[in-house]
């Protein structure tokens, strides 16, 4: 996926609740950007940990709370929502 190179987009992110499709998972995950930088963002999503788990196996037995980590071009796509403003909403 790419997504516009533009810093401030990325920084819009931040704190936003979202849903992403990765292409490890064949189905998407709601969740909060955390932090972004140039090649990715970090996600808190308790059901994608949860994913994990279940693929890792024991792997991740011992991490209390994980962090997860998309890379920008792992994003099949995502989808977030914007304050509308009021010409849009009349």
């Amino acid at each position: 996926m790419s997504l516009p190179d533009s810093p401030s987009f990325k920084a819009k992110l931040v704190g936003k609740r979202v849903v992403v499709k990765v292409s490890l998972f064949s189905r998407a995950f709601s969740g909060t950007v955390a932090a972004t930088d140039e090649t990715g963002l970090c996600f808190l999503s308790d059901d994608m940990v949860t994913a994990l788990r279940e693929i890792t196996g024991s792997a991740m037995a011992k991490m209390d709370a994980p962090n997860v980590y998309l890379p920008f071009s792992t994003l099949e796509w995502i989808v977030f929502s914007e304050p509308r403003t009021s010409a849009a909403s009349a």
